[in-house]
């Protein structure tokens, strides 16, 4: 019986996600699909030295994450969003892009949208709209607010 026990606990164990826990409501439609935005992590921006890269996700975004790559394979799987903003608090309009990723393939939707920092010690808060249309998912939403770690 005891056994028993411990292969199920350890059948039950894994399958969690992985990286640095949120705080706030954002919220993500990528067509039907509504992915919990649950982890996330501001960045150093590697080309601006004035700049972050705030990125979160549904999965695997933690310090050492960075989504902003062009042609790069090696992205974790799960659904992303992440935008670059100066290390300031403010409003901007700016790029926002939208990243889906599975094993298979790798699909980013960029377009503008608007976003608040309100602070960035000693964690990075704010807000962030975003809206377009991907004419194979359908409607890609991006609203609310965040709270995510700082990691420069």
């Amino acid at each position: 019986m005891r056994t028993l026990a411990l292969v199920l606990l350890v059948g039950c164990g894994g399958g969690g996600t992985s990286g640095e826990p949120i705080m706030g409501t954002v919220s993500l439609t990528y067509g039907d699909s509504k992915p919990k935005m649950v982890v996330g992590a501001a960045v150093q921006n590697k080309n601006v030295v004035g700049e972050m890269l705030v990125q979160i996700g549904s999965d695997n975004v933690d310090c050492e994450s960075y989504l902003d790559v062009f042609l790069d394979f090696d992205v974790p799987s799960g659904t992303f969003v992440y935008f670059r903003a100066p290390k300031l608090a403010g409003t901007a309009n700016g790029a926002v892009s939208v990243m889906k990723s599975s094993s298979n393939s790798v699909s980013i939707n960029e377009g503008t949208g608007s976003f608040t920092i309100d602070t960035i010690e000693p964690r990075v808060t704010g807000t962030i709209t975003f809206a377009t249309v991907d004419e194979d998912v359908g409607n890609i939403l991006v609203a609310g607010t965040f709270d995510v770690k700082r990691c420069f």
